[in-house]
């Protein structure tokens, strides 16, 4: 929107629009609705406008630096936007098999290996080694426990093959912060041991910062910044006390962040990510170029993803690589999309290998570095990023660094805040997972026990779908022992012609939790006792006009109870505010409404269904 000359413009025919001209036509679209409402705020406290311009990003500084420049936020690439198809490759024991499929994976697209082990001390290093030429396949580990020894015995066979570790490339990644959840205390002394075996191999990256960790736990995308910047920051800090230099700790450092479903923000957390680190590496006074080191690796998020409709995980995964590619990230990693639900298969990891080279080889990402450039929107969510991460570190910095603010429960409590509002905002469909909470697949099949996967340890139950999910699973369950699903039922009462809003929340509700549901529609209390005397339901909703709810309301509660001492759960479709209490004593279980917190009206739901 520059004014540039007719001369030199793409299309002269159409000359420059001012913000105000927009706004103008906008509101000429909307035809008196309210222009505000377009403005919206995310979970990291970003006010979102309709439209951006110019006006919205400065005319001079970093937003003008280009690929391989510091501070690097358009990436250290300065000849394609390169990346790694990392396949992930869960391995036991020994991990020959592990290996094994490793070796097919790399004859059917896979660019790299990410062994993801439980022991690294059980680990076959030299069967690695013998099956897979290290020198030219970039092969990765997160290790558990031993990651030190997995580390001694991986070196010590290459030095017996007379393979140099110089030509090693690829991640080590592991937690010598002790205590996955509390973060006590920093395990110093194996940290430094992990960088000093590995400072000759220059792309082998042995410190990982995991921030990825946080944000399938609900951590808004600055949290997951800010966090990952304060650990980078807590390891760098301890590590030059033992007498490393900071510059081999920063060549020798790789982030691990998730990709999400919010499109263009993930594209901009990615761009400010670097922008960020510049920034710590310019504080400790080593040389700025340093920060070009920085890899970042990222995967798919396992906070959204689904067990419900998995299919749509592949949609997710889709967008989610896409906003890490043109964000600029080193190397990625999608994960099956039914695994939440089902051991490793060939079929879903096949699929999942295919994404990111669909991305490369027919969406050409890999030939235009940092693409997204020059958008007012995405330069203004990166500026915003950036500063908003850097308060939260500078905030953690103050308490002494992560982990005194970790042992304060500063960082476990505000992800426990981003994570429940992002669940009652799931709860209530402000927050859409498709298959989920909206538009289910009614004819769904689940080939898998629901009981067995509930109880399973390995089911995730940290993720944005767990609540509808166990209610679905519990619906299958009532459907596999009784041989049918369990059935709701919305009366519609009053003289309103138009369904009651909240009666249309309640019946969406319950058909994505697997009933089927039905709508009756009654004039009076009396027509509708009758009417659903008879009728084998699990649950019904009573729904009316908001002006007139009350005026049923005690009257069709009363009668239910007296036609069914222990029928069917009894809610009212509507937020009665002050009343809760006197309509519970009439006979209402519970109140469901656009915005309500549906958690505790699933676990009644449950125990009437037996689950």
């Amino acid at each position: 929107m520059t004014d540039i000359p007719s001369s030199e413009a793409l299309f002269p025919g159409f000359g420059p629009v001012t913000a105000e001209q927009w706004i103008a036509k906008i509101k000429q679209d909307l035809k008196g609705d309210d222009f505000a409402g377009l403005h919206w705020q995310s979970y990291e406290g970003i006010a979102v406008a309709p439209f951006y311009s110019s006006t919205h990003v400065p005319q001079s500084g970093v937003l003008h630096t280009l690929p391989g420049q510091f501070p690097y936020l358009r990436t250290a690439k300065t000849d394609k936007n390169s990346w790694l198809n990392v396949q992930p490759i869960y391995s036991s024991g020994k991990g020959r098999e592990a290996v094994d499929k490793a070796v097919d994976a790399l004859t059917r697209g896979a660019d790299g290996i990410h062994f993801i082990m439980e022991n690294g001390y059980d680990f076959d290093a030299d069967y690695l080694i013998q099956e897979i030429d290290l020198t030219k396949v970039p092969v990765s580990y997160t290790v558990s426990t031993e990651a030190a020894n997995f580390l001694h015995h991986l070196f010590t066979g290459l030095y017996r093959k007379k393979v140099s570790v110089t030509s090693l490339n690829g991640f080590l990644k592991c937690s010598p912060i002790l205590s996955s959840e509390s973060y006590k205390q920093l395990d110093v002394e194996h940290a430094l041991h992990l960088l000093e075996q590995t400072l000759d191999a220059p792309n082998f990256y042995a410190l990982t910062i995991n921030g990825s960790h946080f944000s399938n736990k609900g951590a808004t995308l600055v949290q997951e910044l800010g966090i990952t910047l304060a650990i980078a920051v807590c390891y760098t800090n301890s590590l030059t006390q033992e007498g490393l230099s900071a510059e081999s700790i920063f060549r020798n450092m790789q982030f691990h962040l998730t990709a999400g479903t919010n499109y263009f923000f993930e594209i901009a957390k990615f761009r400010a990510a670097r922008l960020l680190w510049a920034k710590v590496v310019e504080a400790f006074g080593v040389p700025v170029e340093t920060a070009s080191a920085l890899r970042i690796h990222a995967s798919t998020s396992r906070w959204h993803q689904t067990t419900l409709d998995p299919h749509t995980n592949l949609l997710r995964h889709t967008t989610e690589m896409m906003s890490a590619i043109m964000g600029g990230v080193n190397s990625v990693e999608v994960e099956p999309f039914d695994s939440t639900f089902r051991e490793a298969n060939a079929f879903s990891e096949r699929i999942a290998r295919n994404i990111p080279i669909l991305l490369k080889e027919e969406a050409y990402l890999d030939q235009a570095i940092d693409p997204a450039a020059g958008s007012y929107y995405l330069e203004y969510l990166t500026r915003q990023m950036a500063v908003k991460a850097w308060a939260l570190f500078q905030e953690i910095e103050a308490q002494g660094g992560f982990i005194p603010a970790s042992n304060a429960g500063f960082i476990q409590g505000m992800i426990k805040e981003a994570s429940n509002q992002k669940f009652k905002d799931i709860a209530s469909g402000k927050e859409v997972l498709v298959g989920t909470n909206k538009f289910p697949n009614p004819s769904e099949q689940h080939d898998y026990d629901p009981e067995k996967l509930i109880q399973s340890r390995q089911y995730d139950n940290t993720r944005a779908a767990y609540s509808y999910e166990v209610m679905r699973l519990a619906t299958e369950l009532h459907f596999r022992k009784k041989k049918r699903r369990p059935h709701a039922l919305v009366v519609h009462m009053g003289t309103a012609l138009q369904e009651h809003i909240h009666a249309s929340f309640a019946r969406e509700f319950f058909t994505c939790s697997g009933f089927t549901t039905q709508v009756l529609k009654f004039d009076d209390v009396s027509d509708a006792l009758n009417g659903v005397k008879n009728l084998d339901v699990q649950v019904i909703v009573m729904a009316a006009p908001h002006q007139q709810f009350q005026e049923f309301a005690e009257t069709f509660a009363k009668g239910m109870r007296a036609q069914h001492r222990q029928g069917p759960a009894l809610i009212l479709a509507d937020d009665p505010m002050h009343l809760k209490d006197e309509l519970r004593n009439h006979g209402f279980d519970e109140f469901l409404f656009q915005g309500c917190d549906t958690k505790e009206i699933i676990t009644r739901i449950q125990e009437r269904l037996g689950a």
